[in-house]
């Protein structure tokens, strides 16, 4: 079978733009300021999504994905401190703006659904954890770090796919509920 090469009109081979790398893409699509709507691994458990909503800050209602591929390690870690465990009560997830009827208790409302993306996302060149990886599977791992307002996430990936979706609240994203105390074994 005879190998095709896509051509433009003239007969001569397309410009083809290179893919931007991982760190281009990144600065890009930057999301600074944003808010972190959902985040975790894929149901396939390869790789780690992030679903981010009014990049730049409000009133933007953009909504998009950065999936990335491949991911050997996340690091989560709390913020809040103290804060923390005032806020483990179920009562912190179901205040916020789905329930105006409620009183806001004092602490972190879970509720709110979101964690507010500064100082944000950095690249993290030549970091010690890619540079680990990247030993230890023989091909090029990268590392982010992100700081929101109540965690810090490192990742190290291979590789980055991102996706607009579209504008709230045309765009749903899930929610998720705890299990009712009384229905636990």
């Amino acid at each position: 079978m005879k190998s095709r090469r896509r051509v433009n009109s003239n007969g001569g081979p397309l410009n083809v733009k290179p893919m931007s790398t991982v760190k281009e893409l990144l600065e890009r699509e930057d999301f600074f300021d944003a808010a972190i709507l959902r985040h975790g691994f894929t149901d396939y458990i390869r790789d780690y999504e992030i679903i981010v909503g009014a990049r730049n800050g409000p009133p933007n209602t953009d909504v998009h994905k950065y999936q990335f591929v491949g991911c050997v390690e996340a690091h989560y870690e709390t913020k809040l401190g103290q804060t923390f465990t005032q806020s483990l009560s179920d009562e912190y997830v179901y205040s916020g703006p789905d329930y105006p009827e409620k009183d806001v208790p004092d602490g972190f409302i879970w509720g709110v659904r979101f964690a507010d993306v500064y100082p944000g996302l950095t690249y993290v060149e030549n970091g010690e954890r890619a540079k680990h990886w990247s030993q230890l599977l023989g091909r090029t791992m990268h590392e982010v770090a992100i700081e929101t307002n109540c965690f810090y996430l490192r990742l190290v990936f291979a590789d980055l796919r991102y996706a607009f979706l579209g504008h709230e609240p045309d765009v749903v994203v899930s929610k998720d509920m705890p299990i009712d105390v009384a229905e636990t074994t």
